[in-house]
């Protein structure tokens, strides 16, 4: 039986008519630990004068204005390279060179970053500071980002363009650069929104979406047995596809602004943002019956009720035309997404698995399918 048959418009929740809420003063967390285990993240936020991501501002240091691509890299611990050397394993009498493959490590510490087979060759750090400084004329570097002790790479640039959904409610539009030593990427690129009264991630493409990105001509990514050359010459006019893509974007977000929510048209945006967790049914640990799990059944929804409703939302209930909209539920899912979403008890970890799952797993997903949920309601 479709979802949507079984729960009807009073099974949201008991509770709360997203409705009918009452807005009350911001209370937001920033309970985010900075101890060293998790990405260590350089952008300009602060200085910049509008709201910080805890996610880059808490684990990472602000680097000034006009830092050199290279500079940022070195603030950023990333100025050492992959080097490939011979990969062993332990035989019966001692150590066995694996001819058909080779470990990556990092030159400065002797980390082990991979294991690849024999024809791997690394893309080093300093493609992306090149590639940074061919484009220094189109972006400005926001921040370089090493995870996993630098066995994945970001480096994020604003492609100086953003605009306005509401009035004091900026959007903008980033570069972002991504590259692994670990196998689990190639070398690549891809394009993002961000509110940034709260940096909530808008839209993404990356990870398993790039495929997507690629064929729409919104990203580029590459083997690391290629050149990234080509990067250099295609990304002028990508970034200027992006500049001209960006007006229709927050045409379709003002949209939302449009559309007073209601019970029924809150359950069919969560039934589709969280359509994977819905559909695994729930089973009674006593007596093995399962049941369809429903929205009520999600913890996700009481924190993004929360947020909808003003309590914990960051720039819903302060900023006028957006409180009790289509575009306000899509904030505070985002919002969720962007900053209480995870389950490791340390806080680092949290951030970090949160940071990798918008750029390219199960948080990026929802996102999207969150955002097609509201347009197809205007």
């Amino acid at each position: 039986m479709p979802r949507g048959a079984r729960l009807g418009p009073t099974r949201i929740h008991p509770r709360i008519d997203l409705s009918q809420v009452t807005y009350t003063a911001n209370r937001v967390s920033t309970a985010y630990a900075a101890d060293g285990r998790g990405p260590m993240v350089y952008g300009k936020y602060r200085d910049r004068g509008y709201a910080v991501n805890p996610l880059i501002d808490r684990v990472g240091t602000a680097i000034p204005e006009n830092v050199s691509a290279s500079d940022a890299f070195r603030i950023a611990g990333l100025d050492w390279t992959a080097d490939k050397r011979p990969a062993f394993f332990m035989g019966a009498d001692g150590p066995v060179q694996a001819p058909d493959h080779c470990s990556i490590v990092r030159s400065d510490t002797n980390a082990l970053l991979g294991i690849h087979g024999a024809g791997y060759t690394p893309v080093q750090n300093d493609a992306m500071v090149n590639l940074l400084d061919y484009l220094r004329e189109d972006i400005t570097v926001e921040n370089v980002l090493s995870i996993r002790g630098g066995r994945k790479v970001f480096a994020t640039a604003s492609i100086r363009t953003e605009d306005e959904v509401l009035p004091g409610d900026k959007v903008r539009r980033y570069l972002h650069l991504f590259n692994s030593h670990d196998g689990s990427s190639g070398f690549g690129v891809f394009f993002s929104d961000v509110r940034l009264a709260c940096a909530n991630q808008l839209t993404y493409l990356t990870g398993k979406a790039v495929g997507t990105a690629v064929a729409k001509g919104a990203g580029l990514r590459c083997k690391h047995t290629v050149s990234v050359t080509e990067f250099a010459q295609k990304l002028p006019q990508l970034i200027d596809l992006e500049r001209r893509s960006f007006r229709k974007s927050i045409d379709e977000l003002r949209a939302l602004t449009n559309v007073q929510l209601t019970t029924e048209l809150a359950r069919r945006v969560l039934e589709q943002t969280y359509a994977d967790k819905l559909d695994t049914p729930i089973k009674d640990r006593t007596s093995g019956a399962t049941r369809p799990r429903t929205i009520a059944d999600l913890k996700e929804v009481d924190v993004i009720r929360g947020h909808f409703a003003g309590d914990t939302g960051l720039g819903i209930r302060d900023l006028p035309g957006c409180a009790g909209t289509l575009y306000g539920l899509y904030n505070a899912i985002t919002q969720f997404e962007t900053h209480d979403s995870g389950r490791a008890k340390d806080e680092t970890e949290r951030a970090r698995a949160r940071l990798e799952s918008l750029w390219g797993g199960t948080s990026a997903k929802r996102i999207d399918r969150a955002r097609q949920a509201c347009l197809a309601l205007v």
